[in-house]
């Protein structure tokens, strides 16, 4: 598993959504909840759009019905809601670790599972490609992030994937 490319990216997605988390904490209170006009309503929502899609997916590779899934995403959205920064910063911390406990269990990430899609019914997946997705995902949103913050005048936080690897 060391040396597994699909647990390295997710670990670069880990680290991403912590550069966003440490850059959000250190610019004026009022930057991470105050609407604006832009993809999201607010840098906030970005944040939970993320964290729940990150929860459809665990949940999915973990074999869940599409059904619980859509149960699990729901009470744990809103548990995030109206919280913190920190607070919200925490719940990824919390998921990056049910993450990693998956991810380590699996002896074989290249292998395909079967889940049912809501809008395309029954698919077949391999869990890396899964895995690439959350990440690829996470950096569109990110990049959303970034864009709300230049419209507030202020900058975001690097995370291109070449800065992880350097690090």
């Amino acid at each position: 598993m060391e040396n597994n490319r699909a647990k390295k990216m997710y670990d670069y997605h880990v680290w991403a959504n912590q550069q966003v988390f440490q850059n959000l904490k250190q610019l004026p209170d009022g930057i991470y909840g105050d609407t604006i006009k832009s993809v999201f309503p607010s840098i906030k929502e970005v944040l939970v759009h993320l964290y729940a899609t990150d929860i459809t997916w665990l949940e999915i590779m973990k074999g869940s019905t599409i059904q619980d899934t859509f149960k699990k995403v729901e009470q744990r959205r809103k548990e995030v809601d109206g919280v913190t920064i920190d607070k919200l910063e925490f719940c990824y911390e919390k998921l990056a670790k049910e993450y990693d406990n998956f991810l380590t269990s699996q002896p074989d990430l290249e292998r395909t599972i079967v889940t049912e899609h809501p809008k395309m019914g029954i698919c077949e997946f391999v869990l890396a490609d899964l895995i690439h997705h959350v990440v690829n995902h996470g950096t569109y949103h990110r990049g959303n992030v970034s864009a709300m913050l230049h419209q507030q005048g202020e900058r975001g936080a690097p995370t291109d994937y070449v800065f992880y690897c350097l690090k």
